[in-house]
């Protein structure tokens, strides 16, 4: 049976490299209360909402993959995703007044913000047969 993957992400360059993603427009405490949302639902984490181990303050992007409810046996949400959702919106919740957003930095410091997202994304996307379409690896190139 062949399951649905979805990106959730705040950053507009990966969302456009990537074939199946839903871009949430706000921080990166949006993307991952949008995660909650759905792991509330049954969806299933596929990559750590606090990869990278950058702290919320650090960084202005954020992307999640998850799995659509109904490709693992348990319809009910999987507690270990929950367990780690609930975990980082209490880490990036007790920094919320201090968590950068894209618009308050030049374009090519955002630029390099959303290059590392992408880049530690590329494994997992890759992992679970997700397409990257080539402007992601066109941009790596020119740097």
């Amino acid at each position: 049976m062949s399951c649905r993957k979805l990106l959730i992400t705040n950053n507009p360059a990966l969302c456009s490299t990537v074939s199946s993603c839903e871009f949430v427009d706000g921080d990166s405490l949006s993307v991952l209360l949008r995660v909650r949302d759905l792991v509330h639902k049954g969806w299933v984490l596929l990559s750590h909402p606090l990869y990278g181990n950058l702290r919320p303050y650090q960084h202005p992007y954020r992307s999640v993959l998850v799995e659509q409810p109904g490709c693992k046996s348990n319809p009910y949400a999987d507690l270990q995703s929950l367990e780690y959702i609930e975990n980082a919106l209490g880490v990036y919740s007790s920094e919320k007044d201090r968590i950068p957003t894209d618009d308050t930095m030049p374009g090519d410091v955002k630029d390099d913000f959303a290059f590392i997202d992408g880049e530690l994304m590329k494994e997992t996307l890759s992992r679970y047969g997700m397409t990257v379409r080539e402007s992601l690896n066109k941009d790596a190139e020119r740097r």
